[in-house]
């Protein structure tokens, strides 16, 4: 038997409130090739959670206000592998009851974080309807009856996901994360994904991040190894764990906007350095560490902040005001002889990356900074059409509404994307505020 699909949807808040007839009319509308499932639609009450369906059931809870009772053990307690919960949320929905629902549905397969709905217009829940029939077409192989095997073509898999050598004296992990509680409130999170080229030949993922808080600044760092480089995945790493630790290590206990930029040349001259000295230690061309380096420090203050940042080589180092304005703080690094080749920390005299260091003063608070490798900012050009929808809309509806430690899995599905022409690694580090 295939699933029942229960909708319940809140009446709360409405100017005109939602008709069950009229529910049900648009929901078969927008599921009409799955026409023949039981399909349920009610009204939110205050027992919505102990009247959940017992049947096998895949639902959707559509959110217009703060939710009421003791519905958090009744939800748990439904919640397994044949009852399944998906959630969209008007913007009166309260933001504790999201973070709860997320975290009981994180572990349920194809997991979603709950959609974000822009107003409480019909057009609207039709759109959170058309949301749930996207996961209802992942989901085809249980949901319609099994139709007689196609015949069998044997063919070969164009793509393949070998494991990197985990033996290697310079092993790095294929995918890796990592969360931090921030200074201020602020939270950071990072994940970094093998692209489709390595992972095909079974080698290593070349980018890596880092990530680090004092209690007054909040530190990133990313890095793209060079694809030349023999040993580009220690070049980034030890860039990346260099910076961050020296500025750590160099914050003052109570620090002015000019530390910020002194701290910026620490983080700086420390990734240069420990790569010059990698290299001689172990009897290498530094040029076999080559990579680029996005290093950034965050100053929060009470209603502003002060950001240092300096870039080279590629990729995209962006922010977001509260106010919803978008700021490019740093401009990729490219050869001015051929735009197709970039330059790496190496490629210059530490002075020469120096002078591109910045620092910004922001008389408001920036409600998320992400810094990113070309892997994936690439997938984001043009930046004025698709970095509000695909990057900052995408963070706060499938990453942002999660607990801080499940935010580390919810990123990195973010960016483990699959897209024809893009093929490289993937890192993205996010500072946020909650």
């Amino acid at each position: 038997m295939p699933p029942l699909l229960h909708f319940v949807v809140d009446p709360r808040g409405w100017t005109t409130p939602p008709d069950t007839d009229v529910l049900i009319t648009l929901v078969q509308a927008r599921l009409r090739n799955l026409a023949s499932l039981d399909v349920q639609v009610r009204l939110l009450d205050e027992h919505w959670a102990t009247s959940l369906p017992r049947p096998e059931t895949i639902a959707l809870l559509v959110l217009a206000r703060p939710l009421v009772g003791d519905w958090q053990s009744a939800l748990q307690a439904w919640l397994s592998e044949r009852h399944l919960l998906y959630v969209a949320f008007f913007d009166g929905a309260a933001l504790e009851d999201l973070r709860q629902l997320a975290a009981l549905t994180a572990t349920q397969p194809i997991p979603r974080a709950p959609y974000r709905l822009l107003a409480q217009t019909m057009p609207q829940l039709d759109a959170a309807f058309a949301w749930f029939e996207s996961l209802l077409q992942k989901m085809q192989p249980v949901l319609v009856p099994e139709s007689p095997p196609p015949p069998v073509r044997v063919a070969t898999t164009r793509w393949r996901n070998l494991p990197s050598n985990a033996q290697d004296a310079y092993a790095y992990p294929d995918q890796f994360t990592l969360s931090v509680y921030g200074a201020h409130g602020y939270r950071l999170v990072g994940a970094s994904h093998r692209g489709r080229t390595h992972a095909h030949h079974g080698t290593f993922r070349d980018d890596a991040f880092a990530l680090g808080a004092t209690p007054h600044w909040n530190i990133l760092a990313v890095a793209d190894g060079a694809g030349t480089a023999a040993l580009a995945r220690v070049g980034s790493n030890l860039a990346v764990s260099s910076a961050v630790e020296a500025i750590r290590a160099a914050a003052p206990p109570s620090p002015t906007p000019n530390d910020l930029g002194r701290a910026v040349w620490t983080g700086l001259e420390a990734a240069y350095r420990t790569l010059f000295d990698f290299a001689s230690a172990e009897y290498l061309a530094v040029s076999d560490l080559n990579t680029t380096l996005q290093l950034l420090i965050h100053f929060p203050l009470e209603t502003s902040c002060y950001v240092g940042v300096v870039h080279i080589g590629d990729g995209l180092v962006v922010a977001e005001a509260v106010d919803g304005q978008i700021y490019s703080l740093t401009e990729p690094d490219t050869d001015p002889d051929d735009g197709g080749r970039t330059f790496f920390l190496t490629s210059a005299p530490l002075n020469e990356w120096k002078r591109r260091a910045r620092v910004y003063q922001f008389d408001e608070r920036l409600s998320i900074v992400a810094l990113m490798t070309d892997g994936l900012s690439s997938d984001l050009e043009p930046y004025d059409e698709l970095l509000q929808p695909n990057l900052f809309g995408a963070l706060r509806q499938r990453v942002l509404c999660y607990p801080l430690p499940l935010r580390e899995g919810a990123l990195l599905s973010l960016i483990s994307y699959e897209r024809r022409g893009s093929f490289d690694d993937r890192t993205l580090a996010i500072l946020t505020r909650d």
